[in-house]
């Protein structure tokens, strides 16, 4: 399969020339996106290229501009492939929470091993709004290299989280969004 576009907010706010704030204060508020539409990452809404795309309003028009030069260079970095407009659409994806859970260790461990570029981790196949994110395929085939590194073999691939996230079933850490900002409703 060919790599996905995927947007976050500051994706979507890049391509329409808006402020990433916009997209969840306001487009999520008016109903323009949901979260429904989202896989959610790492407790973050990740959106399909294509739907993206398709919240354009007709060229020439007031309201949301798409700037195709700026999308064909999201795709371009992205190295995307496809623009798929359905969440069913998109493989399985895995934030560091998720990669977290993967391994049987903590966020915090695979933010550090990321960042040292020890190998330890794969390389993420996308930046989507500040967060690194990786097709689960690409940790399942680094998932050797991964458990070959670690000290005292703290990393073991937990097969029954990759079978969870391969078939849409996780609901561990990550799995759903919390909302905050000014839209979020008060605690009880």
């Amino acid at each position: 399969m060919a790599k996905p576009l995927l947007c976050g907010r500051m994706e979507i706010g890049r391509v329409y020339n808006i402020k990433p704030t916009v997209v969840s204060n306001t487009w999520i508020h008016r109903g323009v996106l949901s979260y429904e539409d989202a896989v959610i990452v790492s407790g973050k809404p990740v959106w399909p290229g294509g739907f993206v795309e398709s919240l354009a309003l007709p060229p020439g028009g007031r309201g949301r501009q798409l700037d195709e030069a700026a999308l064909a260079a999201l795709e371009a970095e992205q190295r995307a492939g496809v623009r798929p407009r359905k969440k069913g659409e998109l493989p399985a994806l895995v934030g560091a929470q998720e990669y977290a859970e993967l391994f049987g260790v903590t966020q915090v461990a695979v933010g550090q091993a990321a960042k040292a570029g020890s190998g330890l981790v794969a390389e993420p196949d996308y930046a989507l709004s500040g967060s690194k994110v990786w097709l689960l395929d690409t940790v399942l085939d680094h998932a050797p290299v991964t458990m070959e590194k670690s000290r005292k073999k703290l990393w073991v691939l937990r097969d029954e989280v990759a079978e969870a996230l391969r078939t849409g079933r996780y609901d561990g850490p990550g799995s759903f969004f919390s909302q905050r900002g000014n839209k979020a409703k008060p605690a009880p």
